[in-house]
């Protein structure tokens, strides 16, 4: 038996991504709708991203994205310089729903200032 994490296949990832956008609210599923990828992307995040062969990124938003942590189970905002490759490693065990409702509600705040 080995302690390597498995990676998160598409289909389970479709799926959470289904749950999750069945349950956000009218702001949240707004901003989903601009900010989402036609279909997830496998990126680079070295060296964390090595033992699961990348992390699966959902959204992007100018130079940061939303990705799957497989080591942490969560969805974490990082950012990115090139296309492809995750520049910063977080460790958040964020629920999409909750990541979503953080950036509607920083969009909300810009959008007032």
């Amino acid at each position: 038996m080995t302690d390597t994490p498995l990676p998160v296949t598409e289909n389970d990832l479709r799926t959470m991504l289904s749950d999750a956008e069945s349950a956000l609210d009218s702001a949240s599923q707004g901003l989903w709708t601009l900010v989402r990828l036609p279909a997830p992307e496998l990126w680079q995040q070295h060296p964390w991203a090595d033992e699961v062969c990348g992390f699966w990124v959902i959204a992007v938003m100018g130079k940061s994205c939303i990705y799957y942590n497989d080591l942490s189970k969560g969805f974490c905002l990082g950012r990115f310089s090139r296309w492809g490759i995750i520049d910063d490693y977080q460790t958040e065990k964020t629920t999409l729903s909750e990541r979503l409702r953080g950036l509607s509600s920083l969009a909300g705040q810009l959008s007032e200032a």
